[in-house]
Parts: structure tokens; C-alpha cells; sequence
């Protein structure tokens, strides 16, 4: 379905992709090495930057490299074995297309002589859909926003795919999940969606890319959640996760099927893959 059939945002304003990433599994020669440092050069490296991107840094394009945390990844009722057992992920966004396709493209030109793989994830950037002005007050207006990856050092990759019977809901309905309930006596009787997260809106930094070509489309997933914390708010990830996995608090969950949940560590340069620790 496409997002005017369902009374969401048409617009797209950037593109995200993630390259899962399958290595050598010794470090290989110097040479090789640098070889995947320069496929950065004209970009952002997202390990040091601090705050929301320009819209230059975003016309170049920008990436983050991560090392995975393989010990706290976790499958999903969807399986993607190429994310779930990726020892390493480069996270793409640039306001078009190009950057992210060339990348990806020299990337696997390297990858693949010496047994390794890159396997792509692509989303589009779009406006927010169910946003009012206080609900943008309540959750974004003070939401953390993106820190260097010696500040917030974890990244966790988490692909969604909502049900069919949650794309054949009217709109008012969907939304409708995203607030709290309330009984005959005006009691809470769930959280909803904005309430569950409440915990990680000052310690979490959350993106989000849509589906480029609609959503509940067979085999493909409606939305790549992407969050950076610092390891002292891994807790706080978890306990989010929790809360919204909590059908009796958040309904909406009930129509959600997860990929994987990829956890990694932000990684300044691909030498640092093959490093312990």
C-alpha cells in the first residue's frame, strides 16, 4: 500500500541504508584496510559528529561503521540471517540516492574477492505522520539528539513489519494506538506507544526509515528502527523495548512482527573492526 492510500506523509526527504556486513575473518593486509577507509573520503563520519546534519554534510552523505555485540543481538520472528549474524554494519544516509548506491557498490567490489558479502537494507526518511504539535512538545522537542560515538558508543538495528490486519485499519484507528487508554471512569488502562518510550526520550536517539516502495508489501519490512545510547543507558534501551513489547500496555505491539534486533558498537574507522574490546 502507498502512504497517500493510508493518510500518511508522501514526502521523502532523505534515504537511509544498512549495509550488513560479512568479513574476513582474520585482519587483512594494511593495504586493504585503508582501501575501506577511503570509501568515506567527500563523506560524514558520523563517529564524530555532534548534533543534526546540514544539509551539505547530508548532499555528501554520511556513514558510522559497527562492530557487532553479537552476545546481545537477538532474533526475531522474521528471520535475517545476513543482520542477525552480520560481525559488522555501516549505517548510510544522504539526502539522495547516489552517495549510499556508490558506497554500497565499492564496498562489495572490495569485499567479495576476499569471501566477504554486504547484504543491503534500504529506507526513505519522511516526515513524521502521527505528530501533532503537543505530541512534538512531549517526545521530540526534547529528544536527545545525536552525540559522537565516544559519548553514545552502542548502535541497535531493528527491522518491522506491521501486520496486514494493522494497514487495513482507518487511519483515526491506527493513531489511535499511539496515546493512552483510558476506561468508563477516565483510568489509564494502557500506556500506548508514547508513554512506553517516555524513559528513553532523553537518552536515546532514535531514527527511523520507511519502506521505499509502500507498506505491508510481501517479504519486506515496513520500517528500520536505528538508536545510539551510551552503555549506561543500555538498561534503559532494554526496559523501552520492554514496555513496548508489552501488548497489555502498548496494543499496538500486537500487530508488530520484528526482524532481528542487531546490536553493534560505534567504531571510529573499519581497522578498528578487528580490534578487541
Amino acid at each position: 500500500m502507498q502512504p497517500a492510500d493510508l493518510n500518511l506523509t508522501t514526502q521523502v526527504t532523505g534515504h537511509g541504508h544498512f549495509l550488513c556486513v560479512a568479513l574476513p575473518p582474520e585482519a587483512p593486509d594494511p593495504a586493504f584496510v585503508a582501501a575501506l577507509d577511503r570509501l568515506g573520503v567527500g563523506m560524514d563520519n558520523m563517529h564524530t559528529a555532534t548534533g543534526l546534519p546540514n544539509a551539505e554534510a547530508l548532499r555528501r552523505g554520511r556513514f558510522q561503521w559497527l562492530r557487532a555485540e553479537p552476545t546481545e543481538s537477538r532474533a526475531g520472528a522474521l528471520p535475517h540471517p545476513a543482520l542477525l549474524t552480520a560481525p559488522a554494519l555501516v549505517y548510510l544516509e544522504a539526502a539522495t540516492l547516489e552517495p549510499l548506491v556508490a558506497y554500497a557498490e565499492a564496498l562489495r567490489t572490495l569485499l567479495i574477492p576476499v569471501g566477504g558479502s554486504v547484504d543491503t537494507l534500504r529506507g526513505v526518511q519522511r516526515p513524521r505522520s502521527y505528530t501533532s504539535h503537543a505530541m512534538t512538545q512531549y517526545a521530540y522537542a526534547p529528544a536527545w539528539t545525536p552525540k559522537p560515538g565516544a559519548q553514545c558508543p552502542l548502535g541497535v538495528v531493528l527491522p518491522q513489519q506491521k501486520t496486514a490486519t494493522w494497514w487495513a485499519m482507518d487511519w483515526m484507528h491506527r493513531e489511535s494506538f499511539f496515546l493512552p487508554r483510558y476506561d468508563a471512569q477516565e483510568r489509564v488502562v494502557a500506556q500506548g506507544h508514547a508513554r512506553a518510550a517516555e524513559a528513553g526520550i532523553p537518552c536515546i536517539t532514535r531514527r527511523l526509515v520507511h519502506a521505499p516502495d509502500g507498506y505491508g508489501r510481501e517479504g519486506q519490512y515496513d520500517f528500520i528502527g536505528y538508536f545510539e545510547f551510551a552503555d549506561a543507558h543500555a538498561a534503559t534501551f532494554r526496559a523501552v523495548m520492554a514496555a513496548l513489547r508489552d501488548v497489555a500496555q502498548n496494543p499496538e505491539w500486537a500487530y508488530v512482527r520484528e526482524g532481528p534486533e542487531w546490536w553493534g558498537r560505534r567504531v571510529p574507522s573499519p581497522q578498528a573492526l578487528w580490534e578487541q574490546g
